[in-house]
This record gives C-alpha cells, structure tokens and sequence, in this order.
C-alpha cells in the first residue's frame, strides 16, 4: 500500500456563521472560545493567573481566586481589559444555584474538515437548546442539538452534556465532554476537538495547588486529568474503551510541562478484565501474542516557555506523542511546534501564532515511518470516533503550516 504526504498551508480563517442567545453557569471554561483562551493566556504569561492552561476543560475557581487577588491598576491596557473580561465571565459562570437558559444557530457554507482550537460548525446547519445550572458541590448542563446533513447519520446529538459533583479539590464529571491537550492553537497530536466529545467518565482537579510537602513543592501549581469513555459500536470492536490520563505542572511562571497517555482497550471480543488494564497502565503489551495485548496507546510530552518580557513579547511550544513503546517510553514520535507574539493596537489586544504539524510517524527522519500513526494492528478501525481522528484534524500522514 503505498501512503502519500499532505501538505497544507491553512489561514486561521473561518467561514461559519454562528449566532447564541444565552447566559453560561458551568464550572469549567469548555475548549473552543479562542477569544477567551487568549485572555487566560495573556494574564497568565503576565503572571496573574498561576495556573497551567495547556489542558481544557480549565476550571474556572483557578482564574476567579487569581483575578480577585491581583491589584488591576497596576497592570498594563491590555492585561487590564483580559482580566476585566474574565472577572465578568467568571462571575456569570459560576452563578450558584441558577439555572441558565439558551439557544445556538450555527451554519457554514463548507464545514472545517482541519478543525482547530475554535469551535465552528460540524455540519452545514446546527441548532441547539441548551439548559445548564451549578451548585455548591453539584453541576449539570443539558444540550439538545439537531444537525442537518450529518456526516456519521446521528441527527441528534447531546454534544456537551453532563453531570458533575465536587469532591473536595476534585471534580467527578459524567458526559459527552470536549477536551484539548495541547499548547497548539490549530491542531493537538493526541486529544482534540476534531472528532465529537467521547461519552465518558472524568476526574479532574480544580484548584492547581502546588504540592505542600517541600520535596515536590518546586513542580509549582499543577494539574492533573484522567477519563474513561466509550466509542461507538460500530467499528471492528463495538464499544471499545478511550483510556486517557494528562499532568501537567507549572515550575516557573515562564514554563509549562505536560506529560499525556490515552489508550484504546477492551471492546466486544477483546479482553477487559483488571489484568489487562494494570497491564496497558504498566506498559506489559508489546511482548504479548496479538490477542492478548491488553490495546492501542499514544504517549507524550508537550511545553510552552514565554519570554513576555522582552520589547517583542514570545511563546515557543511544542508537542511530541509517541505512537509506539521502547522502553518504556514512548517511540516513534508525531511532532509539533509553534511560535506566539501578541500585543496592543489601540485599546484591543492581539495574538499571532504560526504553527508546524506532521502526523508521520518518526517525522524527523528523512523516511519517516506512513501508515503508522493513529492506525493499529488491533484496532483496525484506528484511534478514531465516528470517522474523525480523535487526535490532530488532520490524521495521521499529515504535514500542515497553518
């Protein structure tokens, strides 16, 4: 089989239309607002926010706490106006007790295929309900949408949808969740929106903390997410399970590491027994007969170093996922980097980004390694969820400049 290269140069630009009437009570902020992910990371490079923000969902109790505690007069126009913006939203979002009524209209004349960070229309039209309230300890959002022209025939989707309960710093969530992992704008290598929120079950901490005891306390604030969630049934093992586990820690203001691992395991037909999971978490797979691998996994790493200080403030990131193992550790790499600017014009303010992306397996090499990446020899019908590669829109064999 012979396997070909894409090469895309994409302008961040999108042709949708999209209109919402709604207020927001929800204890996250949801992938998708590329608008509201520049202000948290503005004030974070500013040094107002402390916590990471490579991971969506990011709790919205990290940037409420920050925000109050920071004297707004002493930050320069364009800090002053992000955080004048985010203490309104967060203020509205974490409304208690209330319940917030809504609806969306979405239409695009051409749906993004390569979706990025930004949440545009999946289909030609979308219209949506949407019912969602929080509590002291519990929160709950309830979507109703209708999509015409459904490209996996599900007209009906309650994309968005969960229920949530507090448990201490950790939040205990059930749904069909978005999440991004990653620092890219346009794409992520192992968790992004380019395939439909995966229903699952989530565990998440809320307030990014850093450790008390004094040996760890220099990782500085830090986060960590973990999911199990269910694909569909119709691939070659119905109801096979999306495993996934994210830290991410934060050890100077400048500098963000992040460590991630997903897995696709059990299904009807394939093992599922405690075994086989303490085997995929341990890593004891590659050495086993094909049908008694306990799955499919992807692992890696990702950064972000800024310098907003310098006379042209910067941000370099990057993001390697492993889509094999060699000892015990992650091989045959997926690679993407990028570069930030952002400043004032006026009274608003800006960012820039220019990001690289190549979904070959060992993309570095000369002869990289085609028709490996987001494919598997157990699950044949790859790491994907309804047709859509669940990590970078561009699947896998891919090179794209955007």
């Amino acid at each position: 089989m012979k396997f070909h290269r894409l090469l895309r140069l994409v302008p961040a630009l999108t042709a949708a239309l999209l209109f919402a009437a709604a207020t927001h009570a929800e204890p996250w902020i949801a992938p998708g607002d590329a608008g509201l992910r520049h202000d948290v990371q503005l004030l974070a490079d500013t040094g107002v926010l402390h916590t990471p923000t490579l991971s969506w969902p990011l709790p919205w109790s990290n940037i409420a706490r920050d925000i109050e505690r920071v004297d707004v007069a002493t930050l320069g126009p364009a800090a002053r106006s992000s955080a004048a913006r985010l203490h309104e939203r967060a203020l509205a979002e974490m409304r208690i007790d209330e319940i917030a009524l809504g609806f969306e209209l979405a239409a695009a004349s051409e749906p993004e295929v390569l979706r990025t960070f930004s949440d545009t229309p999946r289909e030609d039209g979308e219209a949506a309900l949407l019912a969602s309230r929080t509590g002291q300890r519990f929160a709950w959002k309830a979507v109703a949408r209708v999509v015409a022209d459904a490209e996996d025939g599900q007209t009906f989707r309650p994309d968005g949808s969960y229920v949530a309960a507090s448990l201490g710093n950790w939040m205990l969530s059930a749904g069909y969740l978005d999440r991004w992992w990653g620092p890219g704008w346009q794409g992520s290598l192992i968790l992004s929106n380019s395939a439909r929120p995966v229903p699952g079950v989530s565990l998440d901490r809320n307030e990014s903390t850093p450790f008390e005891v004094p040996v760890l306390r220099w990782l500085g604030p830090w986060r960590f997410s973990t999911f199990m969630g269910q694909l569909e049934g119709d691939r070659d093992y119905p109801q096979t399970l999306l495993f996934g586990m994210r830290a991410e820690i934060r050890p100077i203001p400048s500098l963000q590491i992040a460590a991630s691992r997903t897995a696709q395991w059990c299904g009807d037909g394939r093992p599922c027994g405690l075994d086989t999971f303490v085997d995929l978490l341990v890593g004891n797979d590659n050495d086993q007969p094909l049908d008694e691998q306990p799955g499919n996994q992807l692992a890696g790493f990702d950064l972000r170093w800024s310098w907003p200080g310098g006379r042209v403030p910067l941000a370099l990131y990057a993001q390697g996922i492993g889509e094999d193992e060699a000892g015990f550790l992650p091989s045959k790499y997926l690679g993407l980097v990028g570069l930030e600017t952002w400043g004032v014009w006026g009274e608003h303010s800006w960012r820039g980004t220019v990001e690289y992306a190549d979904t070959a397996c060992d993309f570095i090499n000369s002869q990289p390694d085609f028709g490996c990446a987001y494919e598997s020899s157990i699950y044949t019908t790859g790491y994907r969820f309804r047709g859509r590669a669940i990590g970078h829109s561009m699947d896998g064999d891919g090179e794209m400049i955007s």
